[in-house]
C-alpha cells in the first residue's frame, strides 16, 4: 500500500474531526446547559414565566465553589501531588524517580499563572464533563534590543560576551552614534539586537468546546483521534517557526467556522459574549483556524497504525510527524466505566437546582399573592379608584346602589403554603446532600433533640461531605494529574537536549533527562482517606513519640530517615512548603554534611572558648608567676644587698682587727727585740732576736 497524499490524509482527518464528540450527540449541549445553570441564567429551563418570579436557585454554584476551596488546598498545597516510585531497590534507579519527581513538580508549579492552570482545570471538570490541558515543548524565538551609552573600545568585546548565552541566537548591531561629548573621551552609544531561542515545557487550559475526541472513546490512549480546534494568529504562527508564505495560505476566521461557539458565548456573556472580529486588525493578529490533532492512522502505507501528530488548517497541512504520544490529560469529578469523559457535581446537581428554583418561585409567587390578594368588586364599585393605590385613597360607588360598602368589595383569599414549601425544599437540600456531600448541619432535628444530636450528627454529615470531596480528589489525582506528571517526564526524557539547573527545596539541582533511562510507577499522593490536616496532625504527632519511644529503648525499627519522614508529612500538614529549613534529610549526604560540619564547628568553637579561657588562666598564672618573681627578686636584691654590706662591714672590721693585730704583733716583736737587746747588752751575751 503506498504512502498517503496530502489531500487524503486532510480529508480523512476532516471526517474524523466531524465525528469527534463534540459534534455528535448531547456532549456540547449539556456543557452549555451546565454552564448556564452554574451562572443561574434565566433561559431554557430556567427562564422566567411573565409577572412572575424570576428567581433561580444557585445549587450548581454552591456545590461547585464549596468544592474548589478543598481541591485547591489539595492540588496547589506544599505536599507533592504525583510522585515516581522505583520499581526496584537499584540505588540509580531510586535516584533518578527522586530526580523526576523534583523536576517536573518543579515544571508545573513554575508555569506562568500556575495557581490560574491549575484552578481553572479543577473548575472546568466541576462545572462540564471534564476539564483538559494541554502540554508540550514550546520553541519560540524573541528579539531585545539593548542599548549601551559611553563605550570605549575595550569595553565592547565584555559586553558582546555578556549578551551571548546559551540560548543566543545572534547578537547584531544595530546602530552606533557618536556626540560631542562621546568625542572627547573617546567613547560611543552603540545598540544590539539580540536574538534568542526559548525552548520550554508549556501547559495550557483547553476549553471544552474546543477539545477533540473520537466519541464513545474509553480513554485518551485508546482515542483514534485526540486533539484540540481554535483560533491562532498569524503572528503566533510565525514566531513558532512556519513559513510566512504558507501562513499567508492560510483563511482567516469567520463566523461560519465557528461551529461550536454557543458555549464561549455563555461563558463571555457578561463582556459581550463572542465575538470573530479582530479589535486590532493587522496581519500579525489576524486569526487562523487551526486543528492540532494526535491521531492513530496508516499515513506509511504499511498496514499499521501508528499515532501521528498533524497540525492542519482549511485543506493546508502544517506538521505532520510521528508523535507516540497524547499530549493531553482529562479530569472528570465523577469516572464513568468504559468512557473517556465521566459527569461533572454540575450535572449531578442540575436538576436539584430545577426543583428548586420551581419551589423558590412558588413561594415567593405565595408571599405576594398573600400579601397583596385579588379582589372581587360589584359593578356599583369604581374600577378607576379601585385599581388607583394610594395612601388614604377613596373607592366610590354608584348612587343608587343598594348594597353595603362592606358587601361592594372582598378580598379574595389567597391560602398561605410557605410552611409546606419550606418542608420540600428542605427535603430536596437533604436529598442534595446526599448526592454530593453537602453539609446540612442541622435540618430536620427537633429543638429538643439538638443538644443530645447536634454533635454526632454534625461529624456524621461532615465525614460524609469529605469522603465525597476525598473521591473527587482521588479521581483527579489517578486520571489528570497522574496523566500530566507522567507525558511531561515523557516529553523531556526526548526532546530536552540541555542539561537544566532549578532550586527545589532551597537547593540548587542540576538534571539531565536525556539521560533518564527508567519506567518508573506514578503514585497518587491525594485523596488517600487520611482526614483533614487537624487529624493529620495529630496522628503524625502521635507517630512521632511512638518513634521517639522506641528510638530511646534501642528498637531497631526506627531510624533518622523514618523520623525525618514524619516529621515533613508533619509540616506538610502545616501548611509549611519548605521543611528542609526546620529538619535536615537524613537521606541526602549534603545535608548530613553540612549538620556534621555545623556540629564539628561548634565542637572547635567550644574547643577555642575552652583554650582562649585556659590560655587566660594562663596568662594570669603567668602574670601572677612573674609578680611573684620579681617581688622575690626584689626581696632577694634586698637581701643580698643587705648581706653584701654586712659583709663589707665585717671585712672592713676584719682588716681593721687584721692591721690592729698587725699593729700589736709588730709593737710586741719590737718590744720583744728592745728588752731581749736590753739583756744582751747588761749580760754581755748573744741573746738570738736581739737587735744586735
Amino acid at each position: 500500500m503506498a504512502q498517503m497524499s496530502e489531500n487524503e490524509l486532510v480529508s480523512l482527518l476532516s471526517a474524523a474531526e466531524s465525528d469527534a464528540a463534540i459534534y455528535n450527540g448531547e456532549f456540547s449541549a449539556e456543557n452549555t446547559k451546565y454552564l448556564k445553570g452554574y451562572l443561574a441564567i434565566k433561559s431554557g429551563d430556567f427562564a422566567a414565566p411573565a409577572d412572575q418570579s424570576s428567581v433561580v436557585s444557585t445549587d450548581i454554584a454552591d456545590v461547585v465553589e464549596s468544592d474548589m476551596p478543598s481541591l485547591a488546598r489539595i492540588f496547589l498545597g506544599s505536599g507533592d501531588v504525583v510522585s515516581f516510585v522505583a520499581n526496584t531497590d537499584n540505588d540509580a534507579e531510586v535516584q533518578e524517580a527522586e530526580e523526576k519527581t523534583k523536576y517536573v513538580n518543579w515544571i508545573i508549579r513554575n508555569q506562568p499563572d500556575s495557581f490560574m492552570l491549575i484552578h481553572n482545570w479543577m473548575k472546568d471538570a466541576e462545572i462540564q464533563k471534564n476539564g483538559v490541558v494541554k502540554y508540550f515543548i514550546d520553541e519560540q524565538k524573541e528579539v531585545e534590543e539593548v542599548e549601551y551609552t559611553g563605550v570605549d573600545q575595550s569595553e565592547l568585546s565584555a559586553i558582546v560576551e555578556s549578551l551571548k548565552g546559551a540560548k543566543v541566537d545572534k547578537v547584531k548591531v544595530e546602530a552606533v552614534e557618536r556626540s560631542e561629548e562621546n568625542e572627547l573621551d573617546n567613547t560611543f552609544d552603540i545598540k544590539f539586537r539580540v536574538t534568542r531561542t526559548e525552548k520550554k515545557v508549556v501547559i495550557i487550559n483547553v476549553p471544552p468546546e474546543t477539545f477533540l475526541i473520537t466519541k464513545n472513546a474509553s480513554s485518551l490512549d485508546d482515542a483514534e483521534l485526540v486533539g484540540d480546534r481554535g483560533n491562532r494568529t498569524r503572528g503566533s504562527l510565525l514566531a513558532e517557526g512556519f513559513d510566512r508564505d504558507l501562513i499567508d495560505q492560510l483563511a482567516s476566521v469567520s463566523d461560519e467556522d465557528n461551529r461550536n461557539g454557543n458555549l464561549k458565548s455563555v461563558r463571555d456573556r457578561d463582556q459581550g459574549g463572542s465575538d470573530a472580529d479582530n479589535t486590532i486588525n493587522n496581519w500579525a493578529s489576524q486569526e487562523v483556524q487551526i486543528s492540532d490533532l494526535y491521531v492513530k492512522i496508516d499515513f506509511d502505507g504499511d498496514g499499521i497504525a501508528e499515532r501521528r501528530h498533524v497540525m492542519i488548517s482549511g485543506n493546508k497541512v502544517l506538521i505532520n510527524e510521528s508523535f507516540n504520544h497524547v499530549p493531553y490529560a482529562s479530569l472528570s469529578a465523577i469516572l464513568m466505566p468504559h468512557k473517556a469523559i465521566g459527569r461533572s457535581r454540575a450535572e449531578i446537581t442540575y436538576e436539584t437546582q430545577r426543583q428548586k428554583t420551581f419551589l423558590m418561585r412558588a413561594l415567593n409567587d405565595n408571599i405576594r399573592a398573600t400579601a397583596k390578594p385579588r379582589s372581587v368588586a360589584h359593578p356599583d364599585v369604581d374600577l378607576d379608584d379601585l385599581l388607583t393605590i394610594r395612601d388614604n385613597g377613596i373607592i366610590r360607588m354608584e348612587d343608587d346602589t343598594q348594597i353595603l360598602p362592606r358587601d361592594a368589595l372582598a378580598p379574595i383569599v389567597v391560602p398561605y403554603v410557605g410552611n409546606e414549601i419550606l418542608q420540600v425544599t428542605q427535603s430536596v437540600d437533604q436529598s442534595l446532600a446526599k448526592k454530593t456531600g453537602s453539609m446540612v448541619a442541622n435540618q430536620g432535628l427537633d429543638a429538643d433533640k439538638i443538644m443530645r444530636e447536634t454533635a454526632t450528627r454534625f461529624q456524621g454529615v461532615q465525614d460524609e461531605g469529605s469522603a465525597k470531596i476525598e473521591l473527587i480528589a482521588r479521581n483527579y489525582g489517578e486520571t489528570g494529574f497522574r496523566k500530566l506528571y507522567e507525558g511531561i517526564a515523557w516529553l523531556v526524557s526526548r526532546f530536552q537536549d540541555t542539561e537544566t539547573e532549578f532550586r527545589v527545596l532551597g537547593k540548587a539541582l542540576t538534571v539531565n533527562p536525556k539521560s533518564w533511562k527508567y519506567k518508573h510507577f506514578i503514585e497518587s499522593k491525594v485523596g488517600l482517606g487520611a482526614g483533614s490536616n487537624e487529624q493529620l496532625i495529630e496522628a503524625r504527632q502521635g507517630l512521632y513519640q511512638i518513634q521517639q519511644q522506641l528510638k530511646a529503648t534501642g528498637s531497631k525499627i526506627v531510624d533518622e530517615e523514618g523520623i525525618y519522614n514524619n516529621l515533613a508529612s508533619l509540616t506538610d500538614g502545616l501548611g509549611f512548603s519548605r521543611s528542609e529549613k526546620l529538619f535536615n534529610n537524613p537521606a541526602e549526604p549534603d545535608e548530613l554534611l553540612k549538620a556534621d560540619n555545623e556540629e564539628l564547628n561548634g565542637m572547635v568553637l567550644q574547643m577555642q572558648e575552652a583554650m582562649q579561657a585556659q590560655a587566660e588562666q594562663i596568662r594570669q598564672l603567668q602574670a601572677f608567676t612573674e609578680s611573684k618573681t620579681i617581688e622575690a627578686q626584689a626581696k632577694l636584691m634586698v637581701a643580698k644587698d643587705t648581706s653584701l654590706q654586712k659583709s663589707a662591714e665585717l671585712a672592713e672590721k676584719t682588716r681593721q682587727f687584721d692591721v690592729s693585730t698587725n699593729q700589736d704583733a709588730n709593737q710586741f716583736r719590737t718590744n720583744t727585740a728592745v728588752k731581749l737587746t736590753d739583756i744582751e747588752v747588761k749580760n754581755d751575751v748573744d741573746v738570738p732576736g736581739a737587735l744586735t
